[in-house]
């Protein structure tokens, strides 16, 4: 059955996942010509991402143009401002760009990519004729306006109802639609901009079956970017554009600012690990250490670290007694204690099949005797969940059971808590969410239990807030946080002061409104973090630990939000 394939569907990874190195979250091949009328390529996040290492298998594409009908001959290229691959001779601007790549099997799935271009300056020059033996392709058309409509085919056919998202030449998506019943969808002259234009497709077919060098699959999952160049229009100065998406605009009466915060950096590069605040120390335990989506024993961490911060940069990283290698875990604090819940071990060395093995393990460390104490169990092992205390109880929420890759996990759809005040305590069932997530963030906030954003168990990402009440053990709807859906995937939160701050991987400090009804984005970070820990220092300040952006990688550095 064929259906329509969320341009992020193939976003089976760990919370820990940073960079998106793999193909698996908006990595794609983009083709177009350059101004030496060269056919070039590369491989990124969008039109304006060129200089990310380009995979071997990509490389091998075989570009043709209609006006030969010969394979296009391409060399590799590796400069400050593109690597990829460009054709060795130039390109006649009457040809219609094309070319399809299988990539290989990503869990299952044998994954395909398709490119075109029309470097056609004229848009009334481009072909309106399908191409044969093309098995995903679009048809562009420019109306008098200076909008396109966009028709997607497969094997010849059109496709209905699926996602067709429009780029521009800085990256940036401007525009999201379904095809109508003949396949095609219609953006305005303010959506389309003068220069470089993309739009990207994706589906699916889970009822395909087969083998690829000697491996099976039981689904395949195709993307195709079409890329054009619009002229400079006449509305580009009088007609303000519309942005489909707009990102949170920050209150300038906040009050809040950001900077370097003044401890001494993380004394190693981190990701989706637990942190906490206890004892006018900071404690952080487990994470990721490795690169993009690599797990093994060798890239996971088992240490915990601790610093003084009345010492402030003179401050020094103290390795403390350690525990399991984890990684997607939760760590609190209560009465003086750390509390680590779940997360999951890599049993794999480098360089072999991910084995990866989600915890059920609770243990208490007392920074008194520096000795760990073992707590009951969860009821099942869970990672890239979340957790918060609220009185003598932590509460915890979201996250999955893998057992051996990302697509051999089970989602939790249940809650728990565990009474800290009894050493003998069990876990204890809460009413269930009513919904899938992982790589959420959890905050405790006037009497109730904040699960923010994460990614749903459809692979989807959503800026959801579900508030889940002790007192009644009821579950109600918050608003959602500003921004896309990306913003809510590991995000961090927490509540000081009395008010609850979230911070996003767009680099956005939001505060939840008095009422509870609404966000106010009050500041945003130089540097743009996810899959970090922020931590509150005083009613008015709030640590930023780890993490990493798409852009940048992994931080070190760790950083201060001063708040009203």
């Amino acid at each position: 059955m064929m259906k329509k394939t969320n341009l992020l569907l193939p976003i089976t990874l760990l919370s820990c996942g940073v960079l998106f190195t793999h193909p698996a979250l908006a990595h794609f091949p983009w083709l177009a010509t350059n101004n030496e009328g060269h056919a070039v390529m590369w491989f990124g996040e969008s039109t304006d991402d060129r200089t990310y290492p380009m995979p071997e298998s990509i490389q091998a594409i075989e570009l043709r143009g209609d006006a030969t009908g010969k394979p296009i001959a391409t060399q590799p290229v590796d400069e400050d401002d593109l690597v990829g691959i460009q054709s060795v001779e130039t390109i006649d601007d009457d040809s219609e760009l094309a070319g399809t790549v299988t990539y290989g099997l990503y869990h299952g799935t044998k994954l395909t990519y398709h490119v075109e271009h029309l470097p056609q300056s004229n848009p009334a020059e481009w072909p309106q004729q399908a191409r044969a033996e093309c098995p995903l392709q679009t048809v562009i058309h420019a109306d008098d306006k200076g909008g396109v409509k966009v028709t997607v085919l497969r094997d010849g056919k059109p496709l209905p109802d699926i996602d067709v998202k429009l780029y521009c030449e800085e990256g940036h998506e401007e525009a999201d639609r379904k095809t109508d019943d003949k396949g095609s969808v219609h953006f305005t002259n303010k959506e389309v901009e003068s220069g470089l234009n993309a739009v990207i497709v994706g589906y699916s077919n889970d009822q395909a079956e087969g083998s690829l060098n000697g491996e099976s699959y039981t689904s395949t999952t195709d993307y195709l970017t079409a890329t054009f160049r619009m002229p400079t229009s006449d509305n580009d100065e009088s007609e303000p554009k519309e942005e489909s998406k707009p990102e949170p605009q920050v209150d300038p009466n906040s009050g809040a600012s950001t900077g370097p915060a003044n401890l001494p950096d993380l004394p190693e590069d981190l990701t989706s690990f637990g942190a906490a605040i206890t004892g006018g120390r900071v404690y952080v335990y487990g994470g990721h250490t490795g690169g993009a989506h690599s797990y093994s024993k060798e890239e996971q961490s088992d240490r915990l670290w601790s610093v003084d911060l009345s010492q402030g940069k003179d401050g020094q990283w103290e390795k403390l007694p350690s525990g399991p290698t984890l990684q997607g875990l939760a760590l609190v604090a209560h009465d003086g204690r750390l509390i680590r819940i779940g997360g999951f071990t890599a049993v794999n060395e480098e360089g072999e099949d991910h084995d990866l093995q989600s915890q059920s393990t609770v243990a208490s460390f007392d920074p008194k005797s520096q000795t760990w104490t073992n707590l009951a169990d969860l009821p099942e092992p869970r990672s890239s969940l979340d957790a918060a205390v609220l009185g003598d109880k932590v509460y915890v929420f979201g996250g999955w059971n893998l057992q051996g890759e990302s697509d051999q996990s089970e989602w939790h759809d249940t809650a728990w808590s565990l009474d800290l005040s009894d050493v003998s305590a069990k876990w204890q069932p809460l009413a269930s969410p009513g919904f899938e997530r992982r790589a959420i963030s959890v905050a405790a906030h006037q009497g109730k239990l904040y699960v923010i954003g994460g990614m749903t168990s459809d692979n989807e990402t959503t800026t959801e807030v579900a508030v889940y009440d002790p007192a009644s053990d009821s579950w109600s709807k918050g608003p959602e946080l500003p921004g896309t859906g990306m913003s809510g995937f590991g995000s961090s939160s927490f509540a000081t002061g009395g008010h609850l701050y979230v911070t996003t991987m767009d680099g956005f400090v939001n505060q939840l409104s008095e009422d509870g009804k609404s966000w106010h984005t009050i500041a945003k970070t130089d540097r743009e973090r996810f899959f970090h820990r922020m931590l509150p220092l005083s009613d008015h300040e709030l640590l930023m630990i780890g993490g990493a952006s798409m852009e940048v990688g992994k931080f070190s550095p760790i950083d201060l939000i001063e708040v009203k």
